[in-house]
């Protein structure tokens, strides 16, 4: 059957042949056909020829050189299902009858589609079929609508019956409803129990909602559909929502004779109505926070239509936005418009096709955009539309920006990773529970010297040594027990060339890990650290520069020293020798210089006592010495001595020349304590503790301790002195030696406190300023005043740290005041010359100020004499820098220097403080009035203020008024007090002075017993024997008594007890002849003068030791009266005051008595 395309052939003629109206008509079949996806055939059947249109080829998406036009070709295109119903219908169409009908295609390029074909046979004259006139519709959309709309009814009858809708039917005859049993269901009633009348529908409906049943009956009347929702209500309460729709039936005569309708359970529906607006507010929100707009642009017209998201997305309004192409490209970064350009030559695609470019807005702002286009041909092929989605990636572009910024630095980190595993010679090594390897990198070889590929399926423990593998094994069972848990060892390797190294191994349970299943171990080399910490662990023992050893070594070995004479029954001293000036040489000359001279003691102490000498250095500036195998106390005394002399001579370094001064403390070995009585012991229990150690203390502690107490006691002696333990040695020395050993963790455990005492305008009682004075609250020793600590902390260099910390103190109370609304107080702090002496002094006061944002102006740096003597330089430089930062600076001790006049002139100094001596003795001595009322006037003269140290009683307070002397401080006006109370008296503004100006206040008589008072004050032997629960052997001090009696005594002394510690006390003298050993606690105490202390005791005694005493001091009364008593020794004349004065200052040294320790050691 021969075929010619149609429109083919036409356009072969010549356009001028064909008439214009055809030429119109032609394209707007072809249009048409197009359009409505319809192809025609015409089929002349005295010719056998077939004639196409475009569309039919375009159906079967071939076209007319593919097809030939054989009916076999074409049957190839026909769906092999519907291949037998094409035939039938071709044969009866060829037999003259008109056909329809419906069947499936494959078009050339595969794809399936469904075809409506009509076929109308055409008669000649004589009714002969002359032609068939063929119509091809491609339904292909209309059919997947069908089985859509088919599968959609299903689903909805399905739903409906899922969904609970009932039908319903009013009779408007009978005027009865009749319901679907699935209505009874919603309305939870049986059909029984509703007789179906209007009435009864309206009282089923929730009492609110009942109006609107009632306008169904208006409804009805205008004949109009209706859809309604009400609530209705359970018996139990429940409340449904319910829709109901109905529309009139019309019978023949278009009248409403019926109403039916559905009944609908909406409260599922409308319990999601409101989650379905929420759904759809975030959803709308979503879409605009997506940022995506929509265009479109008309290329035939040059008009481009935006959404509003994609107008705010180029940053324009409505009425900004003319909507031509060049407006659009106006706006698109210049950098980028070539991207618009290269995607019009897509325009051929049949996908979307998405691009990215950048635009920018009129406010100047650039903003990253991609754009998915589709273009849209007319059937010439012409673009004449182009649609588009916009979408502002400018936020993704930065984060990818980010991520990709990350991702390069996770690569160069893994790269640098693998690198770094490659070369640190660390072995990863993954094993079983059994210890089978499955796992081990490459850097075995470089580790241990093994293949990885040669271990792998072998016994982890066959690369180490037998005695490693129990250590192994219990590494790896910990990992197992706890997975938690890392095991860390170390572990000593033997490779094969039997050269051992050290692994330091560390091991991860990941048995349970879906991928790894083992035990992950990581081992590196570790031979050169371990090597590296044994000669630290020397360092740490032994001093580099000399190689002594430090102090723990020391004590090892002195441990083994005495083990060693204990076996032997022999002895030993331990020796602690202090030299002077080793930290001003490093200060001054150079650390080089300091060394050299400790290499030289070295040497000389050596070639003195031999190189098996154990010598240590112990400290800076302290060596520990050990002298044993001498034959007595009397030998080792000889060679202590032969040390201090071999010190006399010079030690030269360089150009300098050395005197070295130095000072031992020596403890002997074994410890022999001196035995206390029966009667000291009488109270307490049997443990016993030497200078408050615990029962198990070490042995060697002691000794050096005693060594230590032994020193301090020296240096109190003078300068090239050596000094025994004893036990004689007083409260005094052990209490110092507490102080200055625990004097440097006093400021982490801030044992330190800040007490103030007001300076007084002596005029008006004003107060001018508070001095800042440090206390100490010891543990054993309660509050202990600066004069007993801060020589200490001199020595040991410890007053820098602490004068920065009062600093600190003074100035967060100083902030507290303010805040408190006192107003400006000025503080007064003392300074040392050490402080003095550091390089940034003045910058550190400043900048602890800048800290607490105090002002300088209200800062009074106090200064002593003496050291602006030593360096008047530096003196005359930072004084003037104090002052240029506001801050004022004050001369204390004022007058006990050696030219205190001659450098008045040379430093401008605000403040003088009169030493406190002149005001003690201005009553009883006139050259220290005259010396007084001098400076007073002096001061006068060159207008710098006076403050008057010691002011205690009117009688010295009337001095100074009539002197016109401008401001006081003492205990006239108040004691040094803590910070809460200094508050109310700096609240007040004035501190008047005390009317009672005496020291001492009337006591309340509440004694059970009589006490004998003596007319000259009783020498008596103190010792502590227990601090709270602590024990005690200290040795012996003197103090004074001034009575006694039955119950207790009352004692003068230099030393200051702290009466909340509990302390037990024991006294030694002799009265009428007998030794008296009484045993006691004091109950109160009070400073009496200066540095002098008054306590009451009460004795712990039995009620014999009661009478005992009582019998003796009635022998005391009657002796007094006939004045026997005192011409026995055990009584002084002197003053207390005098007595304690002569006792400090002896400095003859005592020597130690020996025969307290075992001649048969020695």
């Amino acid at each position: 059957m021969a075929f010619e395309n149609l429109l083919n052939r036409l356009k072969m003629k010549e356009l001028s042949e064909i008439p214009e109206n055809d030429q119109w008509y032609l394209e707007n079949r072809r249009y048409t056909q197009e359009m409505m996806k319809i192809g025609t055939w015409t089929y002349e059947i005295g010719n056998e020829i077939v004639y196409y249109t475009d569309e039919y080829f375009n159906i079967f998406e071939t076209t007319a050189e593919k097809f030939d036009g054989n009916a076999e070709s074409y049957y190839q295109l026909v769906n092999p299902v519907d291949i037998d119903k094409v035939k039938a219908s071709r044969e009866k169409a060829l037999s003259g009858f008109n056909q329809e009908l419906e069947y499936g295609i494959i078009t050339e390029r595969g794809k399936k589609k469904f075809v409506r074909e009509k076929m109308k046979i055409i008669s000649n004259e004589t009714g002969t079929p002359s032609k068939i006139i063929g119509v091809l519709q491609d339904i292909t959309e209309e059919k997947t609508v069908e089985n859509s709309l088919k599968e959609l009814g299903e689903n909805l009858n399905l739903g409906q019956k899922v969904a609970g809708i009932g039908s319903w039917k009013y009779n408007s005859v009978k005027n009865e409803i009749f319901w679907s049993d699935e209505i009874y269901r919603i309305y939870d009633l049986k059909p029984e129990e509703f007789k179906g009348t209007v009435i009864e529908l309206i009282d089923l409906t929730y009492p609110e909602d009942r109006y609107i049943l009632k306008k169904l009956t208006q409804k009805r009347l205008n004949n109009e559909r209706f859809d309604m929702q009400y609530r209705i209500q359970h018996r139990n309460g429940t409340i449904k929502y319910i829709r109901l729709i109905g529309e009139p039936i019309k019978n023949e005569d278009h009248l409403n004779i019926d109403l039916v309708g559905t009944i609908q359970d909406m409260t599922e529906i409308k319990e999601l109505e409101n989650e379905i607006i929420f759904i759809k507010k975030n959803l709308e929100r979503a879409q605009r926070l997506a940022k995506i707009g929509s265009w479109e642009m008309n290329v035939l017209t040059n008009q481009n239509f935006m959404s509003d998201e994609a107008r705010r997305i180029f940053g324009v309004a409505t009425d900004e936005f003319k909507g031509t192409f060049e407006d659009f490209m106006s706006m698109v970064h210049p950098d980028d418009k070539y991207i618009i350009d290269e995607s019009f030559k897509n325009e051929f695609l049949e996908e979307p096709f998405n691009i990215e470019f950048r635009v920018i807005r009129k406010d100047g702002s650039i903003r990253d955009v991609t754009q998915i286009i589709e273009f849209n041909h007319d059937k010439n092929g012409r673009l004449y539309r182009v649609y588009g989605t916009i979408q502002d990636i400018t936020e993704k572009k930065e984060y990818e920006k980010s991520i990709q910024l990350k991702q390069n630095e996770i690569e160069r980190i893994q790269q640098r990773t693998k690198m770094l595993i490659q070369e640190s010679g660390v072995v990863f090594e993954i094993i079983t529970a059994d210890g089978v390897i499955k796992y081990i990198s490459d850097t075995s070889k470089k580790v241990i010297n093994y293949d990885a590929e040669g271990m792998i399926g072998k016994s982890f423990y066959d690369y180490y040594q037998p005695d490693e593998i129990p250590y192994l094994k219990e590494l790896v069972q910990q990992a197992i027990e706890n997975k938690e848990s890392t095991p860390t060892g170390i572990i000593t390797f033997k490779g094969k060339t039997d050269k051992s190294i050290y692994l330091e191994v560390h091991i991860q349970n990941f048995l349970n890990h879906p991928i790894i299943q083992g035990l992950i171990l990581d081992f590196r080399d570790v031979t050169n650290r371990i090597i590296m910490q044994k000669k630290i662990e020397k360092l740490a023992s032994y001093d580099e520069t000399t190689a002594l050893p430090k102090q723990n070594q020391f004590k090892k070995e002195l441990t083994q020293k005495c083990i060693e004479a204990s076996i032997n029954n022999a002895s030993l001293i331990v020796m602690m020798l202090d030299f002077e000036g080793y930290k001003d040489i490093n200060d001054s000359l150079g650390y080089m210089v300091g060394q050299q001279l400790i290499i030289q003691i070295v040497m000389r102490l050596k070639g003195l006592l031999g190189k098996n000498t154990l010598i240590s250095r112990y400290s800076e500036d302290k060596f520990a010495i050990v002298i044993e195998h001498l034959l007595n106390l009397e030998a080792y005394e000889e060679r202590v001595q032969e040390v201090i002399d071999f010190f006399h001579r010079l030690f030269k370094i360089d150009i300098f020349e050395f005197d070295v001064n130095i000072n031992i403390g020596i403890s002997v070995y074994p410890l022999e304590i001196e035995e206390k009585s029966d009667e000291a012991l009488q109270d307490l229990d049997n443990e016993t503790l030497i200078i408050g150690e615990d029962q198990n203390s070490d042995e060697i502690e002691k000794l050096i301790q005693y060594a230590n107490i032994a020193l301090v006691w020296s240096k109190k002696e003078g300068k090239n002195r050596y000094k025994f333990y004893s036990s004689e040695l007083n409260i005094q020395n052990y209490k110092q030696f507490q102080l200055r050993h625990d004097l440097r963790m006093a400021i982490k455990k801030e044992q330190f406190l800040v007490y103030y005492q007001p300076m007084i305008r002596i005029k008006n009682n004003n107060i001018l300023a508070v001095e800042a004075l440090i206390r100490w609250n010891h543990p054993d020793w309660g509050i202990v005043s600066p004069e007993e600590f801060i020589f200490l902390a001199e020595e040991t260099g410890a007053i820098v740290e602490m004068g920065k910390w009062v600093l600190r103190k003074v100035c967060s109370d100083h902030r507290y005041w303010i805040q408190k609304g006192f107003g400006p107080v000025y503080i007064s702090v003392n300074f040392s010359g050490i402080q003095f002496y550091e390089r940034d002094f003045v910058e550190n006061i400043k900048e602890i100020l800048a800290e607490y944002e105090v002002d300088p102006q209200y800062l009074i740096v106090e200064l002593t004499e003496s050291l602006l003597i030593e360096n008047a330089y530096k003196a005359v430089e930072d004084i003037q820098k104090l002052q240029a930062a506001g801050i004022k600076v004050a001369l204390d001790d004022f007058g006990t220097g050696y030219s205190s006049l001659s450098y008045l002139k040379n430093f401008n100094i605000d403040i003088i403080k009169m030493d406190a001596s002149f005001l003690k003795n201005i009553l009883t001595d006139k050259t220290t009035t005259i010396i007084a009322k001098a400076i007073i006037n002096l001061t006068k003269e060159l207008h710098i203020k006076l403050v008057s140290e010691g002011l205690e009683n009117w009688e010295q307070l009337s001095f100074l008024r009539e002197n016109n002397c401008f401001s006081g401080q003492g205990y006239l006006y108040s004691r040094p007090v803590p910070l809460e109370k200094i508050d109310s008296i700096l609240e007040k503004g004035k501190c008047r002075p005390v009317l009672n100006n005496t020291t001492f206040k009337p006591r309340v008589e509440r004694r059970k017993f009589f006490r004998q008072a003596f007319h000259e004050l009783l020498k008596t032997d103190l010792t502590i024997l227990k601090i709270k629960n602590k024990k005690m052997n200290v040795g012996n001090s003197k103090v004074l008594v001034k009575n006694i009696g039955p119950g207790g005594l009352c004692f003068i002394s230099n030393i200051q007890f702290p009466l909340e510690r509990e302390f037990t006390l024991q006294f030694a003298t002799t009265l009428l002849g007998k030794e008296i050993n009484v045993y006691g606690t004091p109950v109160w105490g009070e400073e009496v003068e200066d540095n002098l202390f008054e306590y009451g005791v009460k004795f712990l005694m039995e009620e014999s030791e009661s009478e005992e005493m009582m019998r003796l001091l009635y022998e005391v009364q009657i002796k007094m009266k006939h004045n026997i008593l005192f011409a026995d020794g055990s009584f002084t004349d002197e003053t207390a005051y005098n007595y304690f004065k002569n006792l400090t200052g002896q400095q003859t040294p005592t020597k130690v008595d020996f025969s307290q320790y075992k001649r048969n050691r020695f």
